[in-house]
C-alpha cells in the first residue's frame, strides 16, 4: 500500500467512503426489515452488494432467505455454522462475509480476496487497520478499493461514448464489465445504446446482419430522428446477438436520406442494393433486415425483421 498520509484526506478515498456509507445506508435498510423482506427487497440488496456472487440471493425464495438472516443476526451459533446454512440454498460463504461488514463494519473486515480461514483473515485484516490508524473496516475498504474505483470510472467513461457504429473499436472493453458490481452495472445499461450493451455483455458468438438501409428508413414502424438507431435498439431484443452490421443503401440514398451511419465504415452505396444485400449475406454467413422479402431472387436467407415486428 501507498503510505496513508498521502492518500487518506484525498478526494479519490472521501468520495470512495462516502459512496460506501450511502450504499451501507441502503443495505441495512433491507436488511433490518428481514421480517418483510419481498423480492423487490432483495432486488435492492443484490444491486447494492459489492460482490458480483450477491446475486446467488436473488435465486432464493424471500421466506427462506428471511429466516437465513434472522438466524445470521440473532443465532447463537458460531459464524461457520450460519456460513454453513446459507452454502446449504447455493449462496457463497464470501456473500455471508460482505453480509456481515455492512452489518457491523466496526467489526468484521469486506471479503476481498480469497478466503481460506476466516479467522486468519480477520486477524490479518484487524493488524492492517491497526497500522494504518483507520476507524471502522469500512475505511479500510474505501482505502483499498479507492484506486479501484478511478479504474473503473475510467471504464465507464470509455463506455459511455461507444456508439453502434464505432463499438467495433471498443470491444476490449467487454472484458472489463466484469469488474462492475450489479448496480454499476444497471446505472450504465441504462445510459448506454440498447445494441451497444447487447453487444459488450454478450460475448458469446454472434451473427452478422446486413441492413437494406434505404428500405429500413422509410418504414413507419420506425421512430426517432435517426430510424437505424431505433432499429438497432430493436434488434437488441432479440435472444441472438446480432453482430457485427452492415448497412446497404441505394446509390442515390445520400439525395434522399440524412443520416449519420452514411458515414459508417460497413455502410455501402450500391445499385441495385438488394444484390449487395444477398451478395454480403452469404459471404459472411449473415441474416438480413429488410421488410423486402427478397421473393425474386432464388435464395433462402433469413430475415429479422419480422421477428422485430412481433418482438
Amino acid at each position: 500500500m501507498k503510505d496513508l498520509k498521502s492518500d487518506i484526506y484525498s478526494q479519490q478515498f472521501l468520495e470512495r467512503l462516502k459512496s460506501l456509507e450511502t450504499k451501507r445506508k441502503v443495505i441495512v435498510s433491507v436488511l433490518s426489515n428481514y421480517r418483510n423482506l419481498s423480492k423487490g427487497g432483495v432486488e435492492v440488496l443484490v444491486k447494492n452488494l459489492e460482490l458480483s456472487d450477491g446475486k446467488s440471493l436473488g435465486k432464493v425464495n424471500p421466506l427462506i432467505l428471511s429466516f437465513l438472516i434472522d438466524n445470521l443476526i440473532n443465532s447463537q451459533d458460531h459464524l461457520e455454522a450460519k456460513v454453513l446454512e446459507f452454502e446449504r440454498y447455493g449462496i457463497p460463504k464470501a456473500v455471508v462475509y460482505e453480509l456481515i461488514f455492512w452489518m457491523q463494519p466496526s467489526k468484521f473486515p469486506f471479503p476481498n480476496g480469497k478466503i481460506e480461514n476466516y479467522r486468519d483473515f480477520l486477524k490479518s485484516k484487524r493488524e492492517e487497520l491497526r497500522r494504518l490508524g483507520l476507524d471502522s473496516f469500512l475505511e479500510l475498504y474505501a482505502y483499498e478499493s479507492a484506486e479501484r474505483e478511478n479504474f473503473i470510472t475510467e471504464i465507464k467513461s470509455k463506455i459511455l461514448l461507444i456508439k453502434p457504429e464505432n463499438i467495433e473499436d471498443n470491444l476490449w472493453l467487454t472484458d472489463f464489465l466484469k469488474y462492475l458490481s450489479p448496480v454499476e452495472r444497471s446505472e450504465l445499461r441504462s445510459k448506454v445504446h440498447p445494441y451497444v450493451w447487447k453487444v459488450l455483455s454478450n460475448p458469446q458468438p454472434s451473427v452478422p446482419v446486413v441492413i437494406d438501409g434505404s428500405n429500413v428508413l422509410m418504414q413507419k414502424e420506425l421512430r426517432g430522428p435517426e430510424k437505424i438507431d431505433d432499429l438497432l435498439s430493436k434488434i437488441a431484443t432479440l435472444k441472438e446477438t446480432y453482430f457485427p452490421f452492415f448497412i446497404v443503401f441505394d446509390a442515390n440514398a445520400k439525395y434522399k436520406f440524412n443520416t449519420r451511419y452514411f458515414n459508417y465504415k460497413r455502410t455501402y452505396l450500391h445499385s441495385p442494393a438488394d444484390e449487395l444485400i444477398l451478395s454480403l449475406c452469404k459471404q459472411y454467413n449473415a441474416v438480413v433486415c429488410s421488410k423486402d422479402r427478397f421473393r425474386e431472387y432464388e435464395v433462402a436467407v433469413e430475415n429479422i425483421w419480422y421477428k422485430l415486428i412481433k418482438s
